[in-house]
């Protein structure tokens, strides 16, 4: 099923995957999306094989520049969602990738048009400067710089994840 909204001009396409979400807020879910994207949203939520009692979903969208950090912001209230939110470059903007993990919070990255990290000089030499003042390896903070640990965490509900149906969507303003 395709959701169709109009698009403003500065859009951008992103996708949702949510990994693991408890059955008892699949519902909260849709309705916080439904808000977002002011527009009903059902999504087709499949079980998810390596958590019992937990289901995974996919959205698929067009919508502003924003959208992609709002759905991040909203649905990371839960703490037992495991999700990524990917929102593509459009030119003007690198595109970014968002991880959300349990006991490990928010990950935020800019990405290439392969899917890389990006990482800044800036980031660079704050990790290169926490590991000075914290005394610890530089490997540590470079697997927080890629987010190495939400890939570990989510990478055994990424492949139990595939085949999920995935749902389009666009958003206006």
């Amino acid at each position: 099923m395709e959701y169709v909204v109009s698009v403003s001009p500065q859009e951008v396409r992103g996708e949702m995957k949510i990994y693991s979400c408890p059955k008892s807020i699949c519902t909260h879910v849709d309705w916080a999306l439904s808000d977002i994207f002011q527009s009903k949203i059902d999504l087709d939520w499949r079980s998810q094989e390596i958590a019992p009692g937990a289901f995974s979903a996919n959205l698929n969208w067009h919508g502003p520049i924003s959208l992609s950090s709002r759905i991040v912001s909203v649905l990371s209230k839960w703490p037992k969602l495991r999700l990524e939110v990917f929102q593509d470059g459009n030119g003007k903007i690198s595109g970014e990738r968002y991880a959300v993990a349990p006991n490990l919070g928010i990950f935020r990255a800019d990405i290439n048009s392969l899917g890389e990290t990006i990482v800044t000089e800036t980031r660079l030499r704050s990790a290169l400067e926490r590991t000075r003042i914290e005394n610890e390896p530089f490997e540590v903070e470079l697997a927080f710089l890629l987010g190495t640990p939400w890939d570990e965490d989510l990478e055994p509900f990424r492949r139990s994840h595939q085949g999920s149906i995935v749902k389009w969507i666009s958003k206006t303003g």
